[in-house]
């Protein structure tokens, strides 16, 4: 069979017609209806170029277990899509899924939404769903910061592997709530890219036994806090358990790459448990990190926030930054970590900080640093203090830095001492 025969033998059968739309396949859909056939093709209900969102829905709805969304040569062009338990959606190489122009004007539209949902895997390595953020930041839209280009909430057991999540009218991937007790559980983010979203890369509201690995974080901007990954509660009963997030990017973020803002947790919330494995922060336009809590130790959280073999370098401000977190609250450990060449515009920053405001009233610190390296090119302590209560203490900061400085270096105990000749602060063990 020739090469030109064969490809219209092959546009036939999936019914390819004019304008580059291609006809739905009516006996294939029954097949998948019926039961006979376990795995599908997103094409078998029909494509248009102009737009597409009833035949992507149709086959999703179809509940088949594995559904392929073909690569038309042209995006999917849709308006908001929701997912279905028990289902694998495989987004073929070089597969868009693009929102559809002049939709989402709700402040809360999303691209794709699992709500409620179990058994979910979308995988696609090389495929992308994409919002148009421009468009959102102007009229006739509405202002808002909720435009997700993923909506997870109150689901278990998802897989979001290879995906590439851009230009979003809020986060690339968002993991909130129906209900404060009702968190994500058992969720995988796994090689995927977040570029250039509105508010964050990754939000993360309510999630129990979560791992995000080998993914990049890049070029955030916005709306506030735009960062890379943002953990943040909105509520009490919500929760941060088990989390761990390795071998991830942030990198030209306009917020932190890594933000931590738990002042809605307390005492009486679950304890946060969360760790970062080889982890890095490159060129952002704020912090490397920022974790912030109330300054009252029965309105801040208990639990552990951990840093392992991390790395915050050339970050405008600093590669550690510490906001209002009362000593006895959640403990927050760096273990190998590498801060070095943040805040070159800042002199007062230093590599790390920490800060309060002016109504603090207790101790800041609960922090510790085992075997930790500085670089900086400014004379500078590595260790920086704003505070803004005026006298108020740190307290229990501890470990060991190496620091580099021009061809010097020199490892040291963090010791009563040096904290006060570095900060000028009142210092408490």
């Amino acid at each position: 069979m020739s090469t030109i025969f064969a490809r219209t033998a092959r546009s036939a059968a999936l019914g390819i017609v004019a304008a580059g739309a291609f006809a739905a396949n009516p006996e294939q859909v029954a097949r998948v209806m019926d039961g006979t056939l376990k795995e599908a093709r997103a094409s078998w209900w029909g494509f248009d170029p102009q737009e597409s969102t009833a035949a992507l829905q149709a086959a999703i709805h179809s509940r088949v277990p594995r559904l392929i969304v073909d690569n038309m040569g042209a995006p999917w062009i849709t308006d908001r899509l929701t997912g279905v338990s028990d289902q694998e959606i495989v987004f073929e190489p070089g597969t868009e899924v693009l929102a559809k122009k002049d939709a989402f004007t709700g402040k809360a539209d999303a691209l794709f939404t699992l709500a409620g949902v179990t058994n979910v895997t979308l995988r696609g390595p090389g495929a992308t769903l994409r919002m148009r953020r421009a468009d959102y930041d102007a009229p006739p839209y509405v202002r808002a910061e909720w435009r997700h280009a993923l909506s997870i909430k109150s689901s278990a057991n998802i897989r979001i592997i290879g995906l590439t999540l851009a230009e979003s009218g809020g986060d690339g991937i968002y993991l909130g709530s129906l209900k404060p007790a009702w968190p994500n559980r058992d969720i995988l983010i796994r090689d995927v890219v977040c570029d250039r979203n509105y508010r964050q890369g990754i939000s993360v509201v309510n999630a129990e036994n979560l791992l995000i690995e080998n993914c990049l974080l890049r070029d955030t901007q916005g709306v506030s806090p735009q960062a890379g990954i943002d953990f943040e509660p909105n509520r009490a009963n919500e929760r941060l358990v088990n989390c761990l997030v390795r071998n991830c990017v942030g990198i030209g973020n306009a917020g932190n790459a890594f933000s931590f803002y738990l002042p809605r947790l307390t005492q009486r919330s679950e304890p946060v448990s969360i760790r970062l494995e080889n982890c890095r922060s490159y060129g952002g336009r704020a912090n490397g990190m920022h974790l912030f809590t109330l300054n009252r130790p029965q309105s801040a959280p208990s639990g552990i926030v951990e840093f392992d073999r991390c790395t915050f370098v050339d970050n405008a401000r600093s590669g550690i930054r510490i906001t209002d977190k009362p000593a006895t609250a959640l403990r927050v450990v760096f273990r190998h970590c590498t801060i070095e060449h943040n805040a070159p515009n800042w002199a007062q920053d230093g590599q790390i900080n920490f800060q309060n405001k002016a109504d603090s009233k207790y101790e800041i610190g609960g922090v510790d640093f085992e075997h930790c390296t500085i670089r900086d090119t400014r004379d500078r302590p590595p260790i920086a203090y704003l505070d803004r209560a005026g006298g108020l203490p740190l307290a229990d900061i501890t470990g060991s830095l190496t620091i580099y400085r021009d061809s010097r270096n020199e490892t040291v105990d963090i010791s009563e001492h040096l904290l006060r000749a570095w900060t000028g602060a009142r210092i408490r063990r």
